[in-house]
């Protein structure tokens, strides 16, 4: 396994290039993705100026930027203005694209027409050799590694893919980790490193929710088997991103900063235990993979 690790810096939004890099090395990671989206470094409504030299003042800092995370439709991706080309310019590879949004009325019509956009994105992203990563997200139309299987099965993996996300699924679509990595194959291309804890409010036992409340949380603190996780993605080679996402404090920058480089050094760990002679754990039941 030869996987990058990044940063998803959505809560780092007030950080220049060069802050930026500073809390890439200080946290152990290897790069940071580039967020573009309106208010951030790089604006969608200016990529063309903007990504260059974000992507050039990140060179300087010894980052090599190769990962973008954008809310791109399926329509922005292949239309006659598609941001791929300013990517495929900066050597931005891989993107984060944005989600199909569920429909209650209409599912199957739903996914149908997703797979139809999702034909259009692999021939974009062919033709400007940029690939495309569709995030599992919980409250969106595909929730879970199956669902994402059924909406990219058949396209060129070399330009889709597609990115477990374990807070997210941890709220809506969980399935057992060697089953979603297995299932998926050469579609897993990212996993979106976050965690969240789940606890129950007394005062609310009457809800229909039971009071049951879910908030995102440190690795070590959170519901996710990691183990489990770096078992399957050490088995099955993977070679893509890990991009973490610093989710919790985020009006305190310290203490997340704290908890991130902690996070790293936990994962690290678990991934370095893995990866070593005799180190894998006996096969559980499947119900302890979450």
């Amino acid at each position: 396994m030869n996987a990058v690790w990044s940063l998803f810096p959505k809560n780092y939004r007030d950080l220049d290039v060069r802050r930026l890099a500073a809390l890439v090395r200080e946290t152990g990671l290897d790069t940071t993705n580039v967020v573009v989206r309106k208010g951030y470094l790089v604006d969608e409504d200016t990529l063309g100026a903007s990504l260059p030299l974000f992507v050039e003042a990140a060179r300087k800092e010894g980052l090599e930027v190769r990962f973008a995370s954008t809310t791109f439709a399926a329509d922005d991706i292949a239309g006659p203005d598609s941001p791929l080309a300013v990517f495929s310019a900066c050597g931005i590879r891989e993107f984060r694209m944005g989600w199909f949004h569920k429909e209650e009325e209409d599912v199957r019509g739903a996914i149908q027409r997703a797979k139809a956009d999702m034909d259009r994105v692999a021939e974009a992203c062919r033709k400007h050799r940029v690939k495309a990563i569709y995030q599992v997200h919980h409250n969106t139309l595909i929730t879970s590694a199956s669902a994402a299987y059924s909406l990219v099965k058949g396209l060129p993996a070399a330009w889709i893919g597609v990115e477990l996300d374990p807070g997210n699924q941890s709220f809506q679509g969980f399935e057992p980790w060697h089953y979603s990595v297995g299932l998926l194959g050469e579609y897993c291309a990212w996993v979106g490193v976050k965690d969240t804890v789940t606890w129950q409010e007394k005062t609310r036992k009457g809800d229909l929710d039971k009071g049951w409340r879910r908030n995102f949380a440190p690795l070590s603190e959170g519901v996710t088997n990691w183990r489990r996780l770096a078992e399957a993605l050490v088995q099955s080679e993977f070679d893509g991103a890990l991009v973490f996402m610093p989710f919790y404090d985020e009006k305190d920058e310290a203490s997340r900063t704290k908890k991130l480089k902690a996070e790293v050094k936990y994962l690290r760990g678990i991934f370095s235990a893995v990866q070593s002679p005799n180190s894998l754990t006996e096969s559980g039941q499947e119900q302890s993979d979450g």
